[in-house]
């Protein structure tokens, strides 16, 4: 089989792998073991599937279609197309305040897990986790306004985990991704101490 037709037969089973696990985030090791016994099915005169399949991989980052993380090797991050259980929450204000070859931040941004969002809501609360922060309103069904963050960004290695989200203001929330820096780390320490004390006192 050619490359040509490799790459979408991967890609669909990274989307069912992703889709299963509910996390853009994988490695080659839980693909194989997710997908090797139909890889092995449709190409049985294969001798190495898993060569194969690294290669194709390698063909999707340079299609922009997965991203490698540098920060958490041997991880790749799915890029293209919103999972089953994800919903376009807060892309539009992020996205138009940036260049659109910025794919980290339509991914931080759009690829919304709802499980997830409403978890963190949950747990963490519907004001911002910033201290003495007053940045608050209601909406027409008379639920405060929130937004969910993720601390440490898909790209970077970040996970869909409740450990990785935090609630913020609008204004926190776009500091968080835009600031210099020097702020964007304060508060990325910040909210990771936050968040795991608020996580220990509802355990």
């Amino acid at each position: 089989m050619s490359t040509f037709q490799w790459k979408p037969f991967v890609l669909n089973e990274i989307h069912r792998l992703c889709n299963a696990t509910g996390c853009r985030t994988f490695t080659l090791q839980e693909l194989q073991s997710f997908s090797g016994e139909l890889f092995q099915t449709a190409f049985p005169h294969n001798n190495n599937i898993e060569a194969k399949v690294r290669q194709t991989l390698q063909y999707l980052r340079d299609d922009n279609l997965i991203l490698f993380n540098e920060a958490q090797r041997g991880h790749y991050t799915l890029l293209a197309d919103l999972l089953e259980d994800e919903v376009e929450e807060i892309a539009k204000p992020l996205i138009l305040s940036q260049p659109i070859e910025k794919r980290e931040y339509l991914i931080e941004t759009f690829a919304r897990n709802r499980g997830w969002v409403k978890q963190a809501k949950e747990k963490l609360g519907d004001i911002c986790l910033l201290h003495q922060c007053e940045n608050r309103f209601k909406k027409p069904n008379g639920e405060y306004y929130i937004e969910v963050h993720h601390i440490i960004p898909l790209c970077e290695g970040g996970e869909d985990g409740i450990w990785n989200l935090s609630v913020l203001c609008a204004h926190h929330h776009k500091m968080a991704h835009f600031s210099d820096d020097d702020t964007r780390l304060k508060l990325k320490k910040t909210l990771v101490r936050t968040v795991e004390q608020r996580l220990l006192e509802s355990a």
